[in-house]
């Protein structure tokens, strides 16, 4: 059996492989003298004889045998790949063979060597890509549910938008409300006392105050995720990717005026809360505005990447590109 668990979601990603391996222990290895881990203690590589030698061993006084293999797949160059395959089709039926890779799901998904994986007998996916809308919330109030608390549907929307996909974050935030509400359902004035926006969490109300041409807000926003310690580099990714949205939406608007949230939201992928947030910052723009803003964030890329440019300077030109 091949089991593959991958994704940009380390968090799931990794609370899987424990699972497994937990499960795998608990009824076959007790004595855990049949589970390998690859890359262990020994080498910080991958050893293909090594791996290969555990792949096809016989499991010692067990019915099973578990592999655990991290980054296989995204580290096997082509020459290496043909000894691989063949090393998994001798792999005995008592030999179980999880592979767990940590990066984007759809680039993992066209690597040959995953392509060729699924073709072998008994082999199961579980992609773990991030968690954004409604899925993100429903992720979040079951982990509440696994830890004995119970979360207001609008605390978890807030808590949501505050932290965004980074489950590890999330799931130390989860613990602390959980905490802090002591049996008490966590409500969202918990969330708002308790959980600092990042600046992904943050963006909808740095663009509000742009929208609305509150310039000096608008600064404080920017020099308060400064002080904290936020990169500009990111601080410029989430300007750009807020710019996106913006401009998607106001060409959604002004192809129909009456469009409703929920059908954008359909459109572009994204939880009605973040559309009807988009809908109402977009229409404070120009849709030949946001492309100029689009234009210049392109330019500031190439400037940066040759050194013309500081990340500093191009931040600031792209809030004053806003607020003109």
């Amino acid at each position: 059996m091949i089991i593959l668990a991958y994704g940009d979601d380390t968090f799931r990603v990794k609370e899987k492989v424990k699972q497994l391996k937990d499960a795998f222990v608990k009824k076959h290895d007790p004595s855990g003298m049949n589970v390998a881990v690859f890359p262990n203690e020994r080498s910080a590589k991958l050893d293909p004889a090594e791996i290969l030698q555990s792949l096809c061993s016989y499991p010692f006084l067990g019915s099973k045998r578990l592999v655990i293999i991290q980054d296989l797949i995204s580290t096997t160059k082509k020459a290496e790949q043909a000894q691989w395959e063949e090393g998994f089709q001798r792999m005995p039926d008592s030999t179980i063979a999880v592979l767990f890779e940590t990066g984007e799901p759809k680039a993992i998904e066209k690597k040959p060597f995953f392509t060729s994986l699924l073709k072998m007998s008994e082999v199961h996916t579980y992609p773990f890509p991030h968690l954004e809308g409604a899925a993100l919330v429903s992720w979040i109030t079951d982990r509440v549910k696994t830890f004995g608390g119970s979360i207001d549907r609008s605390a978890a929307q807030e808590l949501a938008v505050r932290v965004s996909s980074d489950l590890w974050h999330m799931s130390h935030e989860i613990e602390k409300l959980i905490a802090y509400a002591s049996g008490k359902m966590i409500t969202i004035s918990m969330v708002e006392e308790l959980v600092r926006a990042s600046f992904e969490g943050q963006i909808f109300g740095f663009m509000d105050a742009i929208s609305k041409k509150q310039t000096g807000l608008a600064i404080k926003l920017l020099s308060q995720e400064r002080s904290a310690g936020s990169d500009d580099h990111y601080l410029l990714t989430m300007l750009g990717r807020q710019v996106r949205i913006l401009l998607s939406t106001r060409s959604l608007l002004d192809e129909n005026s009456s469009i409703t949230k929920q059908e954008i939201a359909s459109a572009l992928g994204m939880h009605p809360f973040v559309a009807q947030k988009a809908m109402e910052q977009a229409r404070a723009f120009s849709f030949s505005q946001l492309v100029m803003v689009h234009d210049f964030l392109f330019e500031f890329d190439q400037k940066i990447k040759s050194g013309r440019m500081g990340v500093e300077l191009a931040v600031d030109l792209t809030a004053d590109a806003l607020l003109a």
